[in-house]
């Protein structure tokens, strides 16, 4: 009998035991819940910041990729597996193959399928007070109205932004069709308003505002795409 109640003595003594370490450490989860809340609040605030900065890395290694980088694929892939695990949402461009568009411009007389299009179009005739037959006609000479289109250069998108150009003009994705639009027709408006005319605003637009500036004269690429840009206005415009 005695050793049976000193075994029921002991079983409660570690009991209690148990129950002060356990409310013990609940106090100590409590206390700390604060903390993890404020790291959870922050990192949410860092999602958007990091996202952008995975998206210009892997633009930046697909161009690489483009211009036969041995080195961009596998980083690449680094990335494009670093932004999966963060549950990012990736875009078509990252496993498409992107057409190139190097010298190549399209008929004037076959007018591609652009509806899809036309409301950036409209929106940035709107914003920057251009025909919107002349952004299209840019857009047509300049990709085609391939949205994922890159070119030899590296220029991206519909209106062929270069990666440090798509910055300077606040254009975050060169391949999101809106902004590449909005930020193409803000570049020709600019040249536009530097140079006084369409010619040489087209120059300045395809070779570069220092050719213009310099008056080195029309590269003989930059004149059959001056060329192109007209005939396609005209069409553009009936």
């Amino acid at each position: 009998m005695v050793r049976v109640w000193h075994s029921r003595r002991m079983y409660k003594e570690v009991n209690k035991l148990t129950l002060l370490r356990l409310g013990s450490f609940a106090i100590v989860l409590l206390s700390l819940c604060p903390v993890f809340h404020g790291q959870n609040v922050c990192s949410a605030q860092d999602d958007s910041f990091y996202e952008s900065y995975l998206l210009q890395r892997m633009m930046v290694a697909r161009i690489r990729e483009f211009r036969g980088d041995a080195t961009a694929k596998s980083l690449l892939s680094d990335l494009v597996e670093e932004a999966t695990s963060t549950g990012m949402k990736l875009p078509r461009w990252v496993h498409g193959n992107p057409k190139a568009v190097g010298l190549k411009y399209p008929r004037a007389h076959k007018r591609p399928k652009l509806r899809k299009y036309d409301a950036f179009v409209l929106e940035a005739s709107q914003q920057y007070g251009l025909p919107t037959a002349l952004i299209k006609a840019v857009i047509h000479a300049e990709s085609a109205f391939m949205n994922d289109a890159i070119s030899t250069k590296g220029a991206q998108g519909l209106m062929q932004l270069m990666p440090e150009t798509a910055a300077e003009l606040g254009v975050v994705d060169s391949f999101d069709s809106r902004a590449n639009v909005l930020g193409g027709s803000k570049l020709l408006k600019k040249h536009l308003k530097e140079f006084g005319s369409l010619k040489k605003a087209l120059i300045a637009y395809n070779a570069g505002p220092e050719w213009v500036r310099r008056g080195k004269g029309i590269p003989r690429e930059t004149r059959k795409y001056i060329g192109n840009v007209i005939r396609y206005y005209h069409i553009y415009k009936r």
